[in-house]
């Protein structure tokens, strides 16, 4: 019997958050979600997770700021960007804020679960 492992998605873009969470949910993950930085903060304050997903993309709050904030809040586990920005100066960035990897989207729905698999 194996044990699940919980992931949090962060996405301002609902029909991502829909389509990634059906990946995560098939893949056995029991699968969070929050639309905004400032609900990802609460949400990691009350909830643990084994791992994050988040877009660097979002409004009032980029996920490079996120990552910094959740990572000052001594959140040590690993940290997805996936992003729609092929941007080598973006991915960069949020590798220096506290990213673990950065993936751009679109990927295959195979590699994006098994990296993140790989990562736990």
């Amino acid at each position: 019997m194996s044990i699940s492992k919980r992931i949090l998605i962060i996405d301002d873009d609902l029909t991502a958050l829909d389509i990634v969470q059906m990946l995560f949910e098939d893949a056995g993950f029991e699968v969070d979600r929050c639309t905004s930085g400032t609900s990802a903060l609460s949400y990691i304050d009350a909830q643990a997770s084994d791992v994050i997903l988040v877009d660097l993309m979002m409004p009032h709050m980029n996920g490079q700021e996120l990552v910094a904030l959740i990572r000052e809040r001594g959140w040590t586990g690993p940290i997805v960007a996936f992003t729609a920005v092929d941007d080598p100066i973006i991915h960069a960035e949020a590798i220096a804020a506290g990213c673990t990897i950065v993936l751009t989207k679109p990927c295959k729905a195979s590699e994006l679960v098994d990296r993140v698999k790989r990562l736990l």
